[in-house]
């Protein structure tokens, strides 16, 4: 009878050390750059009651994307498929003892019950930033001002990618006066709009048809969206204008940009890769000005935050050739072990290392042939290789060997100590 073999669940991700060091890189980036703008971190459960997401997330997210958990009390549990909702919720539990504006990060996994393919997933990882209890141009900038850092640290310039970004408040206003539209038809097209980039023109006219649409709001529509009146949104002039000058040419003003979640209420934004062909958002995100009074806030705060998801961003720098070549191997040293009459000696010289702060592994097989021990160090990326025999032992001194350059020479351990810290 043959063995059973376990796959990984669909849609779900195994992490070597190679891939998950190469996650880590990527989660400092984020984090650093939050840290750099004054953002603290915080982290909330992985499991929500739905009631939490009920009328405050897309009902499409909601219904069709969520993983939903029946607990043995009869709750209905959500996997957290994004981070805003509890971060709602957390700050209204303490709403009158926290320090406003508040200045928010966290990086976790989330969970989205979606057909897996390149650079999306059922689980990922997000780095979420928030900026709460403020509603003003200046705090929308730095918001932004965060997202272009991103790119500019990670060496991506503007001809690589587009952040493009809209103001639902002003689209509103715009639209409905423009297609004599009221409140359900714009929320309908809004949600319509949301799509636009993934439907063919003509497609895309009928189904707008179906929706109840006048042929001549589908023939305005293309000309409205392609390009908004100087005048369009006051507030998101002044907010570009509060960029930095080196970050400017990162942002473009695009109508299309509307955001799928019912939440956000002024600007909203996504970024887009212009020279990969990976067709989806890079990320996106927005403000959002009435979520925590949902959930039974007694004070109004505003928000304005994005989310960065691993997959897609880790597929752009894939086709750019930014992802670092990073060793896994947090040890640089591996010391070797002579014999086994020598093995106290190779053990306390990794001790009086690690004592010093020095990462240091040590060769567990004393009756291993030191070519052997050789070539595990080389396989598993070592810089250097240490070997402590008798007359080493006898003149206080190690062998070091760096397999990088092939030099090797004999050194006292406090010579070996300043060498390698």
């Amino acid at each position: 009878m043959a063995k059973n073999t376990y796959k990984t669940v669909k849609g779900m991700r195994d992490f070597y050390p190679e891939i998950w060091t190469t996650q880590l890189w990527l989660s400092n980036i984020f984090l650093n750059t939050g840290r750099l703008f004054g953002y603290s971190e915080y982290e909330a459960p992985v499991l929500e009651n739905i009631n939490l997401y009920l009328d405050k997330s897309s009902q499409e997210l909601l219904e069709k994307q969520t993983f939903i958990v029946n607990d043995r009390g009869g709750d209905r549990l959500v996997l957290r498929p994004e981070l805003t909702p509890s971060l709602a919720r957390l700050i209204v539990a303490q709403e009158n003892e926290l320090s406003f504006p508040l200045r928010w990060q966290s990086w976790g996994r989330f969970w989205r019950y979606e057909q897996p393919q390149r650079g999306r997933g059922r689980e990922f990882f997000q780095w979420n930033i928030d900026l709460i209890g403020i509603d003003s141009p200046e705090a929308d900038a730095e918001i932004l001002t965060i997202a272009a850092t991103v790119f500019q640290t990670l060496g991506i310039s503007p001809s690589d990618v587009q952040i493009r970004l809209s103001d639902r408040q002003a689209l509103q206003k715009y639209l409905s006066e423009k297609l004599s539209l009221d409140q359900n038809q714009y929320k309908t097209l809004l949600q319509a709009i949301d799509k636009i980039d993934k439907m063919d023109t003509k497609v895309f006219a009928e189904w707008l048809q179906d929706l109840g649409f006048s042929q001549k709001q589908i023939s305005q529509l293309p000309s409205l969206l392609a390009k908004p009146p100087a005048n369009f949104s006051p507030r998101l002039n002044t907010t570009l204008s509060l960029i930095p000058n080196d970050l400017k040419d990162f942002f473009t003003i695009d109508l299309k940009i509307v955001r799928g979640l019912d939440y956000y209420t002024g600007l909203v934004f996504e970024a887009w890769a212009t020279t990969s062909t990976l067709k989806r958002a890079l990320f996106g995100g927005g403000r959002y000005n009435n979520l925590t009074q949902q959930i039974g806030g007694q004070k109004n705060l505003p928000g304005v935050g994005f989310a960065i998801g691993d997959m897609a961003i880790f597929e752009f720098f894939k086709e750019l050739n930014k992802l670092p070549s990073i060793n896994s191997n947090p040890s640089s040293i591996f010391v070797t072990t002579f014999s086994p009459d020598t093995y106290q000696n190779s053990l306390d010289l990794v001790n009086f290392l690690r004592k010093n702060q020095v990462n240091a592994t040590l060769n567990l097989d004393p009756n291993l042939k030191l070519g052997q021990q050789f070539k595990y160090a080389s396989k598993n990326n070592f810089q250097y290789v240490i070997v402590l025999g008798p007359e080493e032992i006898d003149n206080n001194q190690v062998s070091l060997k760096n397999l990088d350059t092939g030099e090797q020479k004999l050194i006292s351990p406090d010579q070996l100590l300043s060498l390698v810290s």
